[in-house]
């Protein structure tokens, strides 16, 4: 193992003796053990031409000489074929500018030909996150160059983690990334050497923007040989090359390689690491097993957590990874535009290609996206399923009354189901603006209409628990409407029971109203068809007294309360199993009046 010490730029100077396909396993073997150092000396390593000089000034051309146009004033950068000056244009107008010029020590005809297929490159593109190429020309001394946008900014990685972008801001850079590489695509322009530095984000009135930059090695639909391949060099960057770039033979390559570089972007972008040829591992797991340091830095440079990192990871934005790092190039995405596409379907929480969509995928993503209003809402119909149409289930009074307890709780079940499907498939829609859980709702009551249209029963029953969610949301009058539109469907199909728990319900969201005379008249409609029930269920005839008295109580006839609470205790006494909810309920009650009709009137 190396010595933690190690720098990758030692480790580079270490590697360069050996042949340019040897260099990434034995940098590698190097810095085994140290994942950050070996992902940054990857990143950097050129397999092609020298290491990148720290000593830019060994070059034949000095700060402050013109070059056409323009006079270069600083060096940006240096790769193995060329350099990159900072450059001052003067005419026809004033502006800065990149110059890429042939580095001196490259001046064979191989070198000159790919400088000419860059240029050739770079001047078919014309995208908002693509350089963009002025003017080229020849140095006094007889070497290529070409005028190109100055593309401000940082690598990618750098630029994210000094602004502490989290995830979802990651992943919108990479869709941006993956829609400009596709216009090179279009224009038959394989990058072929896609990584963080050549990624640059650039902050344009607050908005982050990227520009693709370094088209040096790129193979175009014109010149399908590269000098390189001639020569039968290795060509990109080992970290984010694809496997069949590495034993490439003239000819080959597609765009399927730049979508592998994409995918290895994206890991490195999201969680730090970089592909490993070893394991098949997906990109939660690859994070899950960076050291307490590395995952620390991560988590800060993230802004998040580390249970948030793997919980976003795990699931399609895996696949999405896993699809574009596919070993066969056949498994990929067919394109960069259908990368991009699958990012923004998940980043709105819709089901991406990368995965197979199932109905729990479905609503995992939902709840995912629209946490607080689905929640509201869902739990709004669990509750009123086991504390209205359940309430059967927890006792037994007769065979009869057993059997209908039995098709009563299924009805139910069958209502929380379709309505958790509607509010599954409303909150997955995209939406323009913010939607709260009152539109939500309100889009489930117009979907339950129009879909149920010939099955009055079903809707019935979902329209009484839709005006029970309308009551958790504090909305009686809204309640009121879908009660009664349920009590409606109910009395011209014989289901007396569910009319008479509807009338109940409704009964109750007109007493929270303030319209008393109302619930009274519904109150009393419930009783007596409990009363008319063959055999009788004691429980829910005292669930009605119960809600007289309550109506009389809100009235102020403090007296009639009291008399509708005793029928209702009776009621309950001859019950066989009563309900202890409903029994705590009416002891509170009970107090809370007595209190009342105990206390000294004022004069």
């Amino acid at each position: 193992m190396a010595s933690p010490a190690i720098t990758p730029e030692e480790a580079i100077r270490k590697v360069l003796s050996l042949p340019a396909s040897r260099r990434a396993a034995a940098l590698r073997e190097l810095l085994h053990g140290n994942r950050s150092a070996l992902n940054k000396a990857l990143e950097m390593l050129p397999t092609v031409g020298n290491a990148p000089q720290s000593a830019l000034g060994q070059t034949e051309i000095k700060p402050e000489i013109r070059i056409g146009h323009y006079l270069l004033r600083s060096v940006l950068g240096e790769g193995g074929f060329g350099i990159v000056w900072l450059a001052e244009q003067d005419e026809p107008l004033r502006r800065s500018v990149a110059v890429k010029i042939l580095r001196p020590d490259r001046l064979d005809s191989s070198s000159r030909e790919r400088f000419k297929s860059e240029r050739h490159v770079v001047a078919l593109l014309d995208h908002p996150g693509l350089i963009k190429i002025f003017e080229a020309g020849e140095s006094p001394d007889g070497r290529p160059w070409f005028a190109m946008e100055l593309a401000a900014g940082s690598p990618i990685t750098q630029a994210c983690d000094v602004a502490g972008h989290s995830l979802g801001q990651r992943i919108d850079l990479m869709a941006q990334v993956c829609r400009a590489v596709h216009h090179a695509h279009q224009r038959g322009v394989i990058h072929r050497d896609l990584k963080p530095s050549n990624i640059l984000v650039s902050l344009d009135a607050d908005e982050a923007v990227v520009k693709v930059i370094d088209f040096g090695i790129a193979r175009a639909a014109f010149d399908p040989m590269n000098p390189d391949e001639r020569a039968g060099a290795l060509v990109g960057t080992p970290a984010f090359m694809a496997p069949e770039a590495r034993n490439l033979r003239a000819g080959e390559a597609d765009s399927r390689m730049d979508i592998y570089a994409l995918g290895a972007v994206m890991l490195r972008l999201l969680t730090d690491c970089l592909p490993d040829d070893s394991k098949t591992l997906a990109a939660h797991q690859l994070f899950e097993g960076l050291s307490i340091d590395e995952k620390k830095v991560a988590i800060q440079n993230r802004n998040t957590t580390s249970a948030k990192i793997i919980s976003t990871l795990s699931g399609d934005l895996d696949a999405i990874i896993a699809r574009c790092l596919c070993r066969d190039p056949r498994g990929r995405y067919d394109s960069a535009l259908a990368l991009a596409q699958d990012l923004e379907r998940f980043r709105r929480g819709e089901s991406v290609l990368a995965r197979p969509d199932t109905p729990p995928r479905r609503l995992k993503r939902a709840i995912r996206h629209h946490i607080v209003a689905f929640t509201l809402g869902l739990a709004a119909v669990i509750a009123l399923t086991a504390s209205v149409f359940n309430a059967y289930s927890q006792r037994t009074i007769a065979v009869a009354a057993k059997d209908r307890a039995e098709i009563s709780s299924q009805g139910a079940n069958d209502a929380t189901i379709l309505i958790t499907e509607l509010l599954t498939e409303i909150v997955s829609k995209p939406s323009a603006a913010p939607r709260t859980s009152q539109d939500i709702l309100a889009e489930a009551s117009r979907l339950a209409g129009l879909r149920l249209n010939n099955d009055p029963i079903m809707e019935a029953r979902v329209r009484a628990s839709m005006g029970h969610l309308w009551t958790s949301q504090h909305r009686n009058d809204l309640a009121t409407q879908e009660f009664s539109r349920a009590i409606e469907l109910l009395q011209t199909n014989d289901q007396g029971r569910l009319l008479a728990e509807t009338e109940l319900l409704l009964a109750g969201s007109l007493r929270e109203d303030g319209s008393f005379r109302e619930a009274r008249h519904n109150a009393n409609r419930a009783r007596l068809e409990f009363l008319a029930e063959s055999p009788s269920d004691s429980d829910d005839i005292a669930r009605a007294y119960f809600e007289l008295a309550r109506i009389s109580a809100a009235e102020g006839q403090n007296a009639d309360a009291a008399a509708f609470l005793r029928q209702a205790t009776t009621s309950l006494q001859n019950a066989p199993e009563p309900s202890e909810k409903l029994v705590k309920k009416m002891k509170a009650f009970s107090s809370t009046l007595s209190n009342t009709l105990n206390a000294p009137v004022k004069k």
